[in-house]
């Protein structure tokens, strides 16, 4: 697969965003993200209640030419010997409960950018809506911005533009040809605050965070989301590796299956929960109901039965659905 490395959507999110951040407080000895290992879920509302903008900033230096696995690439300098050309890639998914709508990488939205070329489709996502494309997007990818010995790329998420189906919204890297995150000598993921405004030169707050330390040996990590939840937005730490890259997003589909199953879940719940809240304030019985059940049908029977059990009880059978 061929990267357009010269034509970035909009470099000017890197100059204004990556370079504060670069030249300010030092890193060294701040807390870290969650480790890379395992799956971490974890609701942070008094942080994200108001976000409005978020940046993920992704930068990264070339891999060790020597790392044993490490095939042999096209060195981006010819007079160097001691780092590979490689590509940190980070992705952006959003999903409608169980449904991925759009995929933001390198290549832009992949709505506006693969729609119609199933040959190419390297994600089942539906394009229902589309981030868009160009400045006004409401999933933007930067482009890649090169230096001799590495890169670095930011997107930028304008919560407002995401559609009212939108629920959960996965932000991902992954290495793109050596499939090891651990071979990059220098990684460093940041999801930034956009919505707090910060002068020019001056650095964004951190949400969350990856180094390489946290990142493991995996090909991609799902390091954290943004859920929807009563029409607000919160950050939520969700990490996960996976062996996906941006020319097959399938494994991280999987991995993302099996947290958006809730939603499923949630759909077979939801009418016996809200009959039950109707029913605890005298708001529903069923009609004719006298206090004698022997004229009703067995369903009739058990939907009563269920509605009349202790809360606790209710709620055990309930989450069984």
């Amino acid at each position: 697969m061929e990267r357009d490395t010269e034509g970035a959507t909009d470099a000017t999110l890197v100059q204004r965003i990556v370079q504060p951040l670069l030249e300010g407080e030092k890193t060294a000895g701040r807390p870290c993200g969650p480790k890379a290992g395992g799956f971490i879920s974890e609701e942070r509302s008094d942080a994200s209640s108001s976000l409005r903008e978020v940046l993920l900033c992704v930068e990264w230096g070339f891999p060790d030419a020597n790392q044993d696995g490490l095939r042999r690439l096209h060195l981006h300098d010819e007079g160097s010997d001691s780092s590979q050309p490689d590509y940190l890639d980070g992705s952006c998914l959003v999903y409608a409960e169980e449904r991925l709508l759009d995929v933001v990488d390198f290549r832009g939205a992949h709505s506006a950018n693969m729609h119609g070329c199933q040959g190419q489709k390297v994600s089942t996502a539906t394009f229902e809506w589309s981030a868009g494309r160009g400045s006004g997007a409401a999933v933007l990818h930067s482009g890649d911005v090169m230096t001799s010995d590495g890169g670095t790329h930011v997107i930028r998420v304008q919560v407002d533009g995401l559609p009212s189906s939108a629920t959960d919204v996965f932000f991902m890297i992954s290495a793109y040809n050596c499939r090891n995150l651990s071979f990059f000598q220098k990684l460093a993921v940041r999801l930034l605050d956009g919505s707090c405004s910060a002068d020019e030169g001056t650095r964004l707050p951190t949400l969350s965070e990856l180094r390489a330390i946290d990142a493991g040996t995996a090909s991609s990590v799902v390091m954290c989301a943004l859920t929807r939840r009563l029409d607000s937005w919160f950050l939520r730490n969700f990490t996960r590796p996976c062996q996906a890259t941006v020319r097959d997003y399938a494994p991280v589909e999987s991995v993302l299956a099996l947290a958006q199953e809730r939603h499923c879940r949630w759909r077979r719940r939801r009418p016996y929960v809200l009959l039950s809240a109707m029913w605890q304030h005298g708001r529903a019985t069923l009609k004719g109901y006298l206090g004698d059940c022997g004229h009703y049908g067995a369903e009739d029977l058990v939907v009563l039965r269920l509605m009349k059990l202790p809360t606790i009880l209710f709620q055990c059978i309930v989450q069984l659905l």
